[in-house]
């Protein structure tokens, strides 16, 4: 059996998930708080609940990477971080129920958990759930639990919290078209659609994330649609790509506070029932407009009309941008990572 150890180093073991049917929310911001422990001198290694596509995004992130043999398997995972001498385990995937949580805390290890929906009893030491509308969720956790609640605590990659200056044109002169890593729903082709018939003549600024099955469909998809098109498939540096667009057509996950910590105004579409809070507060807060649910009928011309409202409104679109950056300041990992330290060192 090989060596999985990472030594006398502070060392964080985590299980987590990643799909064309789950997208890479839950991987993405791994990675972001893997990176940000890196920097303060802990190394993470992940057990990923996903196909080969997700371990090479991984360990192209630059960690070590396992994929998941008994998928919602506590002994499984308690038996990896044994292997590893993980000196705390980081969970985020909704396969685990609270009972198998409590197996995870009394192995003795602290035990920090990712959450979108407070859905279920936490009994761990550390939650976190860098949402806007995270606060307001009926969280329930054991006596020592402790909340990392709200966007400070959002863990995003580290180039988002680099400031960039954001222009807003009087004009929509280009967009972009991003629901996340993957595509489950084959959104992106009738979205192109509706962006033009809303926006016109612009450039528009596809992206077909590294998840997506069908990677075909969607270039035949972009040389059918007339005008100016450009399909970035798994870009490396999507905050330049935001930086760069007036405005973006988004599904309601993680992608929404890359957005907003680039100042970049937004349309959001709801893609799933865990996203409706924080698309929500974010709404509430001014720093996104909604266009409907992926499931409603009358999303196609929501989403013209929304769009057309936004690209004649360009004080709009600018307190937006404003309003998006106050909320996410793209720090939030770095936070994360302080916290879980404190609460290792406080355990040996």
């Amino acid at each position: 059996m090989a060596d999985l150890s990472m030594g006398d180093a502070v060392g964080i073991a985590f299980r987590t998930g990643a799909g064309s049917a789950l997208g890479l929310g839950h991987l993405s911001r791994c990675l972001a708080l893997a990176h940000a422990l890196r920097t303060l001198g802990a190394e993470s290694r992940m057990l990923i609940d996903g196909d080969h596509r997700t371990l090479e995004l991984a360990m192209a992130a630059g960690f070590e990477a396992s994929a998941v043999a008994r998928a919602d398997d506590p002994e499984a995972t308690l038996e990896w971080c044994g292997r590893l001498g993980a000196s705390a385990l980081v969970v985020d995937s909704y396969g685990f129920t609270t009972d198998d949580l409590a197996v995870f805390v009394a192995a003795g290890r602290p035990v920090a958990v990712f959450d979108d929906t407070a859905n279920r009893e936490l009994p761990v030491d550390l939650v976190i759930n860098g949402g806007a509308g995270a606060r307001a969720l009926p969280y329930r956790g054991g006596p020592r639990t402790r909340y990392l609640l709200g966007p400070s605590y959002l863990a995003l990659r580290p180039e988002f919290a680099e400031a960039a200056p954001r222009t807003i044109h009087d004009n929509v002169q280009r967009a972009l078209v991003t629901i996340g890593g993957a595509d489950p729903g084959r959104l992106v082709a009738p979205l192109m659609r509706w962006a033009i018939a809303g926006l016109g003549a612009i450039t528009l600024d596809v992206v077909a994330g590294p998840l997506v099955d069908d990677v075909a469909s969607v270039r035949a998809a972009v040389g059918a649609v007339a005008g100016q098109v450009v399909l970035h498939e798994s870009p490396k540096h999507l905050r330049d790509l935001m930086l760069a667009v007036d405005l973006a057509i988004t599904g309601g996950g993680q992608t929404v506070y890359e957005l907003a910590a680039t100042g970049t105004p937004m349309v959001a579409i709801g893609l799933a029932a865990n996203q409706t809070p924080n698309v929500d507060a974010m709404r509430a807060a001014g720093a996104l407009a909604y266009a409907g649910d992926v499931h409603d009928a009358a999303l196609g011309p929501g989403l013209v009309a929304t769009l057309a409202a936004l690209a004649a409104d360009p004080w709009r679109r600018a307190d937006m941008s404003r309003r998006g950056r106050a909320l996410v300041d793209g720090r939030g990992a770095p936070r994360v990572a302080r916290a879980l330290l404190d609460l290792i060192g406080r355990r040996r």
